[in-house]
């Protein structure tokens, strides 16, 4: 084990022009859906559709004649004649389950990943289940499917979670595993009850121990003698209030203190740490602090992978993406306002969405609000 001292944040964010990932959709007035995708407006289905959802890069639907239907890249096909009994949208693929066979849709493309599965379950680039009748653990991960852990009986593992890219367990003797990029990596620890999963990093509590520690890069280190407060777990950062209550951040082998105080609120979420200490609104993006605005009531402020969208104390919306705050794109007041991943979708005026894209707004009538 390897204990970490507190450093400052390495205060650098390369700054990318504004070309969000994300399909955004609605409906005109004549109930045709259209999908927003990266610039693109098509329409695809003429009727109302049930359980839209989608990633980066596709969208995903029911349509009515309960057909599953995926687009991608400007086409829809059919993937299944019936709805699926679960479906997970991830950023870059459909998992779905057709009774007990396990299914997978990458960049359109429909793959069997098995035949008879229990329970699963999906992040960005695995997906992890158990396997029957042979009731072993497996994973999909680049392309291939692995075992993580045999079964010697029904019994597999005990604990177990998933996150975009990593799988943590604790097998039947109690040991914490990791799976990470198709090696299994022993924590050497046993009877970690208390663990969360995010994109190349684990953290965890080890009670018997008295220790908060983190796995990344293949090494487990230890942040903190002492079980903190509470903690999130992020793409490659965790956040957490100290048994001291310091508002705390681990962040690329550094644990930083940020106050000596908990924030009035925070919201950890793929790459973005929203935190608010009266009056002001920040984030943590890339390991830096950005404040986003000095006096800000506090009130709703959705957070994309990337991205922070909300109203000022004005009622003007403001975007902050990859470390650049964008203001003064829309005149209207907002009515309403979502991301669909880093995609602004703002509705406004007489029945008008807008999807901030590129630098500039991309406007079209819709009959819903």
């Amino acid at each position: 084990m390897k204990k970490i001292v507190a450093a400052f944040f390495l205060l650098f964010v390369s700054t990318l022009a504004v070309a969000q990932d994300g399909v955004g959709y609605y409906y005109d007035y004549n109930n045709h859906l259209y999908v927003f995708d990266h610039g693109r407006n098509i329409q695809v289905e003429s009727n109302l559709c049930d359980s839209l959802m989608g990633g980066d890069d596709y969208m995903a639907y029911i349509d009515q004649r309960s057909d599953l239907r995926v687009y991608y890249d400007g086409d829809v096909n059919t993937i299944e004649e019936e709805v699926p009994t679960i479906m997970i949208a991830t950023a870059h693929c459909l998992v779905y389950k057709m009774q007990n066979r396990l299914m997978i849709v990458e960049k359109g493309v429909k793959k069997k990943l098995d035949n008879w599965v229990g329970d699963f379950s999906a992040g960005d680039s695995i997906v992890v289940w158990q396997s029957q009748p042979s009731m072993d653990i497996m994973a999909y991960q680049n392309g291939e499917i692995k075992t993580v852990e045999a079964a010697v009986g029904t019994n597999v593992i005990n604990s177990h979670k998933t996150g975009k890219d990593i799988f943590a367990y604790s097998d039947l003797n109690n040991e914490f595993k990791i799976y990470d990029q198709g090696i299994v990596v022993d924590s050497k620890l046993n009877n970690i009850r208390n663990f969360k999963c995010g994109r190349d990093i684990v953290a965890f509590a080890d009670r018997f121990n008295g220790a908060f520690n983190v796995y990344s890069n293949g090494v487990v280190n230890t942040i903190s003698t002492q079980i903190p407060k509470k903690y999130y777990v992020t793409d490659n950062m965790v956040s957490y209030v100290d048994f001291d209550s310091n508002f705390m951040i681990y962040y690329n082998g550094v644990a930083t203190k940020v106050e000596s105080f908990e924030p009035q609120y925070y919201v950890a979420k793929d790459n973005v740490i929203l935190f608010f200490y009266e009056p002001e609104l920040k984030v943590v993006y890339g390991g830096a602090i950005y404040t986003l605005e000095k006096f800000f009531d506090q009130r709703d402020v959705t957070v994309g992978i990337n991205s922070a969208l909300y109203m000022d104390n004005n009622n003007r919306a403001k975007y902050f993406y990859k470390g650049k705050t964008y203001e003064n794109f829309l005149i209207d007041k907002p009515k309403s306002m979502q991301l669909f991943r880093d995609l602004p979708a703002i509705r406004y005026g007489n029945n008008t969405i807008g999807f901030f894209y590129g630098g500039k707004i991309y406007d079209f009538e819709t009959n819903q609000y």
